[in-house]
């Protein structure tokens, strides 16, 4: 990743020109008391990003933002994920993209990647979310659909060829179903099977999911009969010995053949090989006593024939117990012969009887120990089916396969452990799973095995035994782990399973009670090769590696994959760990991981304190758990409070979020924050929200701005903004202090002279004297925008139609109007704007009622005469009427003259 959060971070105090200097620019302005009402209207091209990026591939997205106001934008955009890499941080101007990579280099089992992309910009913030589906090889997007060999048996129901096709995917291992070392080993076992479609029906078969469009085995089966054996002939008038001889010219070794060797050799017919073709033709595991010459002939010879010793010693140990002569004759030569047979691994039923019977318990050593298990669990196969010409061993743990030829349909094979896969091929190396047959075992051996339990250690069966026991159970101790190690380090186990090992050795890595381990068990993980591993072992080596207090190679490791789950427990001390060795942008986004999980230490939270920038949301989240910590534990220093709460406020006045600005203002008052740039700032946005944006009231603020004016001697000097929202907090109180009517009555000249005047105002002169113009007049007012001056329009009672009158632009955005109106005297207004005179707001305008005028003057006269009018007072009404008369006639009089 050419830019990534680890590379470059984003933050307000290290971005120019955008961040800074727009920042500051606001401040400055707020500092003034100056209210930029004209912010831009920032529109967002998208609201959601959604994509689709290849696998292991990099794909660009950008982002339109626009001022649709033609205000300059300015702003900072954040993204934590370390896959994604912003191209540039800071944005501004009226139209401008934000663009950024995503890079999914090593993510080979994920399916899709969720976040978000923060906005922080003048007047708002923006969380705009993101949804990129991976997209793998179209023949993955197949793959994944497989998700039960039910799924696979339909496929190739309704298309064989596309499910034979699909079978033989590169990539059809990353199947779901294929997820099993079983289902992994069954597909290598059929791999060599020519004929795919076969392959993919026995697939099936094995499973229990044989396809209704299979090929028939029951038609093979019942067609394939074993050819009988040819019964022999002679030309007439032959003598037995005749017979016997041409017999033994052409190699006959049947049973008619083995009839005729028996007489011979009963008649005492001499013949070159009669003995030793006897001994051919006798059928396998044959029980019946020979002639005593047969044993007597062989005694002489102390190594019978190879091919023929087996079957000549099983007879005798059928037939002679060990003190007779003809055992004690054979004795030496047939242990000898059981020992030879056993350490070349040979197994038959012959066999299997010599070894019962010779092998003793105490000639048992370590050489002889790695094969008695598999001697000991080996079971005769018959195979019902002519076709088949081998049988095909192995287990989901071993590499490779064994390979073991029919003879008449029959077959020695070891099956030392469980769950052995057992195939037949055919003479087309077609292979199959499930052909009939029977397995019968072979060797019976409980004295041998008893013996065996001494050198099981030593063993590669007891090892796998050991290692499949312990794949199950987990590793419990450290004897436990080195013979886990040893298994994983033996090349005969296949690959699926010494990763499925190395799962179990990392679990046990894992165990924070394991304080101290062995070095060659740490060296052992050192040296773990890392590149074949999948997400999930690359996670849990991580994790070992935590565990085991290896920062660097752990730092070292999630810098190659930073992609990688790291389990809560684990993330303080390794936040700890990149903050201690000096890795700034890794410190950042892993102590920011353990905030999110509530896992944070002292340490990491101080760093966030220090050095994160992000929404503010995610600032304040920060900032108040720290607080809390100090107050429990006081492990956090308050400078460092004091510094995020500093960048904090300025972001929110920046953006102009009033409720967060409050609390940040809290937070930073309560830390000891001074700087009074910031805090007159905080005053200005305060001032703004209660008397422009008409919000509630925070009586500590409310204070603080009181203060404020107060403190300036020469009120001329305090922000405008200052004086009117605490004039307007002063209209909706019942009474003031003192101290509160000094301050207002040196504050109302100032917005008199400024011709200042709204329909809070009047409110003011219970408290302080108004002139009787103002008090006279009713004012309308309209908050809206300074750009947008809407029309008003009026019509008094008794008209028809609504007539324009001029509005005053008061104050940012707010137009107000004044109309002199008498009791019970009614006005109908409304605000419209634009050429269509689109309708904003309409209502009735009255005379304010419980505000009663003092004076002489002819409004006041007649004030009081509408009111009496209206409530029907007639004896207080007339002699008011008849003194305004008589003033009325005075002063034509006067003008008459």
């Amino acid at each position: 990743m050419e830019k990534s959060v680890f590379l470059e971070r984003s933050s307000c105090a290290k971005i120019e020109p955008y961040g800074v200097f727009a920042m500051r620019e606001k401040i400055n302005k707020l500092a003034r008391g100056i209210v930029d009402q004209e912010r831009p209207s920032t529109h967002f091209s998208e609201e959601r990003i959604e994509g689709k990026i290849s696998l292991l591939e990099s794909k660009t997205f950008e982002i339109f933002i626009q001022s649709l106001n033609a205000v300059p934008m300015r702003g900072l955009v954040y993204c934590e994920a370390p896959y994604i890499s912003l191209h540039k941080n800071a944005f501004g101007g009226v139209r401008t993209k934000v663009s950024f990579t995503v890079n999914t280099e090593g993510m080979e089992e994920e399916s899709e990647l969720r976040g978000e992309l923060s906005f922080v910009y003048l007047g708002g913030e923006k969380q705009i979310p993101y949804h990129f589906i991976l997209e793998k090889s179209p023949s993955a997007k197949q793959l994944k659909e497989i998700r039960h060999f039910e799924d696979l048996q339909k496929l190739m129901e309704a298309d064989k060829k596309a499910a034979t096709r699909i079978f033989d995917y590169r990539d059809f291992l990353s199947a779901p179903i294929m997820q099993s070392a079983k289902a992994v080993k069954l597909y290598e076992l059929l791999k060599p099977c020519g004929n795919r479609a076969l392959a993919l029906e026995e697939f099936l078969a094995y499973f229990s999911y044989r396809p209704k469009n299979g090929i028939n085995r029951k038609g093979l089966l019942s067609s394939s009969k074993r050819k009988e054996e040819k019964k022999l002939e002679f030309p007439e008038g032959l003598s037995l010995e005749e017979k016997i001889s041409l017999c033994i010219r052409r190699g006959e070794r049947g049973e008619e053949a083995f009839e005729l060797y028996k007489r011979g050799v009963e008649e005492n017919i001499k013949l070159t090989n009669l003995y030793e073709n006897l001994l051919y033709s006798m059928k396998k595991g044959y029980k019946e006593e020979l002639p005593r010459a047969v044993y007597l002939y062989f005694s002489y010879e102390y190594r019978v024939e190879e091919g023929l010793a087996s079957a000549l010693y099983y007879n005798i140990l059928q037939n002679f117990p060990e003190n007779s002569e003809i055992y004690l004759r054979f004795a030496r030569q047939m242990q000898d012969f059981a020992v030879e047979s056993m350490l070349a691994g040979k197994m038959d039923e012959e066999l299997a009887l010599l070894y019962q019977k010779l092998i003793l318990p105490d000639m048992v050593d370590e050489k002889m120990a790695e094969l008695l298990p598999k001697l000991l669990r080996s079971y005769k196969v018959v195979v019902e089916d002519s076709e088949m010409e081998k049988l095909i061993l192995s287990h989901p743990a071993l590499k490779g396969e064994e390979v073991y030829s029919l003879k008449e349909g029959e077959a020695y094979v070891p099956m030392p452990y469980k769950d052995m896969i057992l195939l037949f091929q055919d003479g087309m190396g077609n292979r199959y799973t499930r052909v009939n047959h029977r397995k019968t075992k072979v060797f019976e051996g409980e004295e041998l095995e008893k013996r065996m339990e001494r050198f099981s250690e030593y063993t590669p069966v007891f090892l796998l035994q050991k290692a499949l026991q312990l794949e199950k159970e987990g590793i419990k101790t450290e004897e436990e782990l080195e013979c886990m190690e040893r298994a994983f380090d033996n090349s005969a186990f296949s690959n699926s399973f010494r990763m499925e090992i190395l799962s179990q050795i990392l679990a046990y890595h894992r165990q924070e009670k394991q304080s101290e381990f062995p070095e060659e068990s740490l060296r052992f993980l050192h040296h773990i090769p890392t590149k074949g591993m999948k997400k999930k072992e690359k996670e849990d080596y991580l994790a070992a590696l935590l565990y085991r207090r290896e920062m660097d190679r752990a730092l070292m490791f999630y810098k190659e994959y930073p992609y990688l789950h790291i389990e809560k427990e684990l993330l303080p001390a390794f936040s700890d760990s990149a903050i201690d060795r000096g890795e700034e942008e890794l410190s950042l986004y892993l102590s920011h991981l353990a905030f999110r999980a509530e896992r944070i230490s002292d340490k990491g939270l101080s760093y966030l304190l220090e050095e994160w920038n992000g929404s503010s949301k995610e600032m304040y989240a920060v900032l108040k758990t720290a607080e809390q910590r100090r107050e429990e534990k006081g492990g956090i220093d308050a400078s460092r409070l004091l510094n995020m709460a500093e960048r904090l406020l300025a972001q929110c006045l920046f953006t102009e979020k009033m409720r967060e600005a409050e609390e940040a203002f809290h937070l930073y008052r309560k830390f000891s924050g001074r700087e009074s740039l910031l805090i007159r700032a905080f005053l200005s946005n305060y001032a703004a929200s209660i008397f422009l944006y008409q919000k509630r009231e925070l009586p500590d603020f409310t204070a603080l701005l009181y203060e404020e004016v107060r403190g300036e001697s020469y009120k001329e000097r305090v922000p405008l903004l200052y004086l009117l929202a605490l004039s307007y907090s002063f209209s909706k109180r019942e009474s003031l202090t003192e101290d509160e009517r000094e301050l207002l009555n040196s504050i109302v000249p100032i917005l008199l002279e400024k011709n200042l005047v709204f329909s809070y105002t009047k409110s003011l002169a219970k408290f302080v004297p108004l002139p009787g113009e103002v008090l006279e007049k009713t004012v309308v007012e309209y908050h809206g925008k300074a750009e947008e001056k809407p029309y008003f329009s009026v019509r008094a009672e008794g008209e028809k139609e609504f007539h324009r009158e001029e509005l005053q632009h008061s104050y940012h955005g707010i137009y107000t109007a004044s109309f002199l109106l008498f009791p019970g005297e009614k006005m109908e207004y409304r605000f419209t704007l634009g050429k269509e005179d689109k309708l904003l707001y309409e209502s009735v305008l009255k005379k304010e009622e419980g505000m009663m005028m003092e004076g002489e003057d002819v409004y006041t006269a007649l004030c009081k005469m509408s009111r009496l009018l209206m409530e029907e007072k007639v004896e207080e009404l007339l002699p008011l009427m008849e003194d305004y008369e008589e003033k009325e006639l005075s002063i034509a009089r006067v003008l008459k003259d």
